[in-house]
């Protein structure tokens, strides 16, 4: 209780702070205090505290059905809540068959004979060897795009989203997944922001959100069935076709789309906004900084990926995973009615000092288990893996460069995705 209470304490001086600090009226000050990581996580560390289990009236994630929401913010419920997938149940599938024209993709499922079926075909199409190609193609291309940024003087500036964190998994989708169909990568990084969008992060339903992410499935679905006859036999594209036209029920001419949009819309903006989170907070902690910046002039991998990723405990791509209520049933002490949102805070989990030693503290190198970056359970990201290796692989060559520091805070034009994240590198003065 007592590491509880200290930091409930630290945050309601954090959360006063960032009020005081921001601009305009009361209700402008407070949201420009919650929308912040740093003020997320104060505002958790109040309610680990004195309301765990926090009852709204208002359904919080209004783009899905719900009566009411349940904010969870200990370590043990939010585990408990991703863990009974029978009582909490994913809700994204409503809003995926709208993407895919009907059919559902495995991460809106609950468990079930289709939902093993579609993901024992998945990991069929998949190869451990494919992860080496992959992470070679990323290792070059930042490379490249950091040497160019560099010029002869080895100084300048980077816009990270369209130089490395969105576009590299853009080019993992050409060449790994196998869709090309005549989308370049500029319009495959918007289209698959759009798709995610909307799925995930659109809490308010708006229109223009659903307008955006309707267009872009209709190119990408057209681009996926343009790709099958170029793609590659190395893709999961052609894996896929080979294993529908053998009559795997999986990847019947439906189910290839479904199966091949599905992954594609995780792939590239949570792995770009997840590079973007990390830098930010790295940039933060300047002693983090200098350590990472060790590892990446050593070509430690691994070790740049240790600061990435506890640098991603102090601010996840989603603060949140949500699930709904499939029956009335309980939480605790908390009665939980059929159709009420619950909203497991798995940046909060991440704090928890009941789980979590010295919490507060940057300590790259922690055990895995306690980072929830990217789910949990039966509905962890399809590309946990893929995101754990990618990510310092493509940006160990910005790490490796001295002098980073922002240029601009990362922009995402209206949306929660940062299209622009402008860096500099190298000796001040110069091109940065």
């Amino acid at each position: 209780m007592s590491g509880r209470f200290v930091a409930a304490v630290d945050g309601v001086s954090t959360l006063g702070r960032l009020f005081l600090s921001a601009s305009g009226g009361l209700g402008e000050r407070f949201r420009a205090a919650l929308t912040v990581p740093e003020g997320q996580r104060a505002a958790m560390a109040v309610l680990r505290l004195v309301k765990p289990h926090l009852t709204l009236k208002a359904n919080l994630v209004a783009c899905y059905e719900g009566e009411g929401t349940l904010l969870v913010t200990r370590a043990a419920d939010v585990a408990e809540v991703l863990a009974r997938e029978a009582d909490f149940a994913v809700v994204y599938g409503p809003r995926m068959r709208a993407l895919t024209g009907g059919r559902d993709f495995f991460l809106g499922m609950q468990d079930g004979e289709t939902y093993r079926r579609d993901t024992a075909a998945m990991a069929a199409i998949t190869d451990p060897d494919d992860l080496v190609e992959v992470l070679a193609m990323a290792r070059h291309e930042a490379a490249a795009a950091v040497e160019a940024a560099a010029g002869p003087t080895g100084s300048g500036e980077i816009d990270l989203p369209p130089a490395l964190s969105a576009r590299i998994p853009a080019l993992m989708v050409q060449r790994w997944f196998g869709v090309t169909g005549g989308l370049p990568v500029e319009q495959l990084i918007a289209d698959a922001t759009a798709m995610f969008h909307y799925l995930f992060s659109d809490l308010g339903a708006e229109a223009r959100v659903t307008d955006a992410a309707l267009a872009a499935a209709a190119r990408v679905n057209a681009a996926i069935d343009a790709s099958r006859a170029t793609a590659g036999p190395d893709t999961l594209l052609a894996r896929a076709c080979a294993r529908g036209a053998a009559g795997d029920p999986a990847f019947d001419a439906e189910g290839v789309r479904t199966q091949i949009i599905g992954i594609l819309i995780g792939a590239i903006p949570t792995l770009s906004k997840a590079a973007c989170h990390a830098i930010a907070e790295l940039l933060r902690w300047p002693g983090a900084l200098k350590g990472a910046e060790r590892a990446a002039r050593a070509g430690d991998e691994e070790r740049v990926g240790d600061y990435l990723f506890e640098a991603l405990r102090f601010a996840p791509v989603n603060p949140v995973i949500y699930r709904r209520a499939v029956a009335d049933t309980r939480l605790g002490g908390t009665a939980v009615p059929k159709g009420r949102m619950v909203l497991a805070a798995n940046l909060s989990a991440m704090h928890d000092g009941a789980v979590v030693d010295s919490p507060d503290q940057f300590r790259p190198g922690r055990p895995w288990e306690q980072y929830l970056l990217w789910g949990a359970g039966l509905h962890r990201c399809w590309g946990d893996r893929v995101n754990r290796a990618i990510l310092p692989a493509m940006l160990l060559p910005l790490l490796a460069r001295p002098g980073l520091r922002q240029v601009a805070p990362p922009d995402g034009e209206g949306t929660p995705f940062p299209r622009h994240y402008r860096l500099a590198f190298g000796m001040r003065g110069g091109a940065g």
